[in-house]
C-alpha cells in the first residue's frame, strides 16, 4: 500500500497543492520557506485525523479537538494552521491510497470554532466500506507514521515509558526524547530476534562502511529500574560510554534507522517522514544512508524526505526528487531526465544533470558537472544529447531489479569525433581518480550507422583489448531504429503510447499487422534510395573510409577495416544487399524510414508521430513486456 496522491487545501503556506507521490522514496527540495516541511506536516495531520476518526469512519464522523491537542503540527496559535491565517478557509487534506489494483480516497475537512478544530470525514457516504475493511486489516493502527526531525543532542537521562508514550513522542516530532527506549525495545524484541542484529549491521555500514562496528550495552531493566541506561563502544578496546556522548551525526543516523526497524506496532504500511535527515551527517555517510533508505522503501515503507543538501540531491534518483516552487497553488510531479532543455545542436561535453538547475536555485554553485562525473558509477560516452536522454531513460526501465547506479553522459557530438578524439580522453581521464579512474568507469555507446556486423564486433574487441574501454554498438542503424527489431513489442508500445497520449483505444493486433506490412513496404524505398543510389553509396563509403583511417591511427597494427577505397565501395554495396535480402531492414533504416513506418500505421487514427519529439515520450511507456532484446546490452552497464 502507498499514498499515490495527496491534495492539500488552505493549510499553512498551501492554498491548493497536489502532489503525485512515488510509492517508495520522495525527496522534497526547494529554498527555505518553499513548503518542504509543510508537506510532511500535512501528511502527519492527515494521519492524526485518520487515527482520531477511524473508529467512526462508517458514519458521518466528526471530532472536536482543541488546537493545543493537535500533535502533528507545530502551531503557536489556533489560526496558524490555516492558509494566510484565515480561519474561514476550511482545510482539506485528501489522500488517494493504492494497494495493488484497489484505490481509495480518504479526505478530512478541518474548520475552526473558537480555539476548537472541527474535524470531519469528507464524502464518507460515497465510500465502499467493505472495500475499506479489506484494505485496513490492522485496525486500530492500519498505517504507521514515524516523524523524525534533526538531532543535535539527546537528554542526559531518560525514563522508561510505555509503547503508547513512545508512539506519541514519534508523532509529535520528539522521538529523540525516547531514543533509549526505542533501542531497548528493539534489543528485547521477541517477535523477531534477528531484527536487532540487522539494525546493527546497517548502522555499521552507514556510519563506517563496515570498517568498524558500534555496539550497545543495556545497563538497566524495565522491571526494576526507572531510567533507561544504554552505553556504547566502537573499538574493541573502548571503554563503555553513555549514549549521549555520541556525536550529533551518529545520533541522527541511529534515530533514522530506528524508524526503519521500528517494532512499536504492526501496520499495513509505514509512512516515514524525515525532516532534513542529512543536517548533521557527513557527505559519505549521506550516500550510504540513502542506499539503506531506498532498500527499505521497496518493502512496506513509503518515505517522504526534505532536504536542501546539494550532496544528497546529487546522489538521489531523479524520479525520487520533487522541487518546490514556493507557490500556494501547484501540482507537483517527480523529476525525470526529459526535463532538461535541449542544448545547442553542436553541444559537446558532459551532459548536464537535471539536478543542476535545482542545486543552482538553492544558492549553490552550478559548476557541478565534472564533480558529478567523478562521483558517478559510470561515465557513458555517446554521440549526441538525444542518445544521452534516451539511454538514461532506458537504464531506469530495464526488466532487472531497479537500477540505482549513477550515470553521467559525455556527448561527443557525432561519430566523426568518436575515433578521432578517444585517445585524448583516455590520457586525461586516466589521470583523474576517485576510487576508480574516470577511464575505468567509462563506457562507449555508439550507433551502428553504416558499419557492418563484422566491423562492429572487431571495433568493440579492439576498444576493450587495446584501450580498456568497454564499448557497445547498436544492433540497428540508430538507437531509434531498434524499435524495428521487434514489431510485436513496437505494436504493444505504440498502443500504450496512443492510449496515454491521446486517450484512444486501438486494436493492438491490427496495429502489429499494419507494422509488418509497412515494414515490408519500405523494401523498394531502401533499394532505390540506398542500394541503387550511387551518390548515397559514395557518401557512405567516404564516411566508412574516414572511420577506417581514424581507426588505423588508434590501432596502427590492427588493420580493422582491411580494404582500399575501391574494395570498400564494393564491400559496402554487398553489405546493403545482404541486409535487404535477409530483411534486416533495421540495419540500414535511418530516422526518416522509422518515422515513415510508424506514421503509416497511425494515420488511420489521425495521429502523427514526430520521432524527434515523441521518441522519448514513447520510451516512457516501456515496461518489462515492451523491453526490446536490442537494449539488453544496457543491463550490463
Amino acid at each position: 500500500m502507498h499514498i499515490q496522491t495527496i491534495q492539500i487545501k488552505n493549510f499553512k503556506a498551501f492554498q491548493d497543492v497536489t502532489i503525485n507521490l512515488n510509492s517508495d522514496v520522495n525527496i522534497f527540495t526547494g529554498k527555505n520557506n518553499s513548503g518542504k516541511t509543510t508537506i510532511l506536516e500535512a501528511v502527519a495531520l492527515w494521519h492524526e485525523c485518520f487515527n482520531k476518526l477511524i473508529d467512526q469512519y462508517e458514519t458521518t464522523a466528526t471530532n472536536y479537538v482543541s488546537f493545543s491537542e493537535v500533535n502533528s503540527v507545530r502551531i503557536p496559535n489556533c489560526e496558524d494552521i490555516f492558509y494566510q491565517q484565515k480561519k474561514l478557509n476550511k482545510i482539506e487534506i485528501i489522500v488517494l491510497l493504492k494497494r495493488e489494483e484497489i484505490s481509495f480516497n480518504i479526505g478530512f475537512e478541518i474548520a475552526s470554532s473558537g480555539s476548537i478544530y472541527v474535524i470531519r470525514v469528507l464524502n464518507s457516504s460515497s465510500h465502499d466500506f467493505e472495500e475499506f475493511r479489506d484494505i485496513f486489516v490492522h485496525i486500530p493502527f492500519p498505517i504507521g507514521l514515524y516523524y523524525a526531525s534533526p538531532v543535535s543532542i539527546i537528554r542526559q537521562q531518560e525514563r522508561f515509558v510505555t509503547n503508547p508514550q513512545i508512539l506519541e513522542s514519534i508523532q509529535i516530532r520528539e522521538s529523540v526524547s525516547v531514543i533509549r527506549n526505542r533501542l531497548y525495545s528493539l534489543y528485547y524484541n521477541q517477535q523477531d530476534l534477528s531484527l536487532y542484529q540487522s539494525f546493527l549491521t546497517d548502522l555499521s555500514y552507514v556510519l563506517f562502511d563496515n570498517r568498524e562496528k558500534i555496539n550497545f550495552y543495556i545497563e538497566s531493566d524495565i522491571r526494576q529500574d526507572t531510567k533507561v541506561i544504554i552505553n556504547f563502544t566502537i573499538h574493541p578496546r573502548d571503554t563503555e560510554k553513555d549514549l549521549s556522548l555520541l556525536g550529533s551525526g551518529t545520533l541522527q543516523v541511529i534515530e533514522i534507522l530506528l524508524n526503519l526497524y521500528s517494532s512499536e506496532w504492526l501496520s499495513a504500511f509505514d509512512l516515514i517522514l524525515l525532516d532534513e535527515p542529512d543536517s548533521h551527517i557527513h557527505y559519505d555517510i549521506q550516500k550510504r544512508l540513502l542506499s539503506i533508505l531506498t532498500k527499505f522503501s521497496q518493502q512496506r515503507n513509503q518515505l517522504l524526505i526534505t532536504t536542501h543538501n546539494e550532496a544528497l540531491i546529487r546522489h538521489s534518483d531523479l524520479h525520487h526528487l520533487f522541487h518546490l516552487e514556493n507557490t500556494a497553488n501547484h501540482v507537483y510531479q517527480s523529476l525525470n531526465n526529459t526535463q532538461i532543455q535541449n542544448l545547442d545542436p553542436r553541444f559537446k561535453g558532459i551532459y548536464p544533470m537535471a539536478t543542476n538547475p535545482i542545486i543552482s536555485s538553492l544558492g549553490n554553485t552550478n559548476g557541478l558537472d565534472f564533480i558529478n562525473a567523478i562521483e558517478a558509477d559510470r561515465l557513458v560516452f555517446v554521440e549526441g544529447q538525444d542518445d544521452a536522454r534516451a539511454i538514461y531513460l532506458l537504464l531506469q526501465k530495464g526488466p532487472s531489479p531497479r537500477n540505482t547506479k549513477k550515470y553521467v553522459f559525455w556527448v561527443l557530438n557525432g561519430i566523426s569525433h568518436v575515433f578521432k578524439e578517444i585517445l585524448s580522453y583516455k590520457t586525461v581521464f586516466f589521470a583523474i581518480k576517485n576510487n576508480k579512474t574516470l577511464w575505468e568507469k567509462s563506457v562507449l555507446i555508439i550507433d551502428r550507422d553504416f558499419l557492418s556486423d563484422e566491423h562492429c564486433q572487431i571495433i568493440k574487441e579492439k576498444m576493450q583489448e587495446k584501450l580498456g574501454l568497454e564499448s557497445y554498438i547498436t544492433e540497428a542503424y540508430t538507437l531509434e531504429a531498434t524499435l524495428l527489431t521487434d514489431l510485436n513489442k513496437l505494436g504493444r508500445l505504440l498502443t500504450k503510447w496512443v492510449s496515454n497520449t491521446y486517450s484512444q483505444n486501438i486494436d493492438q493486433s491490427n496495429l502489429i499487422n499494419s507494422l509488418e506490412s509497412s515494414y515490408q513496404s519500405i523494401l523498394q524505398n531502401l533499394q532505390t534510395n540506398y542500394l541503387d543510389n550511387d551518390k548515397w553509396i559514395e557518401e557512405a563509403t567516404y564516411r566508412y573510409r574516414t572511420v577506417r583511417d581514424d581507426l588505423n591511427i588508434i590501432f596502427p597494427k590492427s588493420k580493422i577495416i582491411p580494404f582500399n577505397d575501391i574494395q570498400l565501395t564494393v564491400f559496402y554495396r554487398d553489405y546493403l544487399k545482404k541486409a535487404i535480402n535477409n530483411q534486416e531492414f533495421f540495419k540500414i533504416t535511418r530516422k526518416l524510414e522509422v518515422t515513415k513506418i510508424i506514421n503509416e500505421v497511425l494515420q488511420p487514427y489521425g495521429i502523427t508521430f514526430d520521432l524527434e519529439k515523441d521518441f522519448i515520450n514513447l520510451l516512457q511507456m516501456v515496461d518489462k513486456s515492451t523491453w526490446f532484446d536490442a537494449w539488453d546490452f544496457l543491463l550490463r552497464l
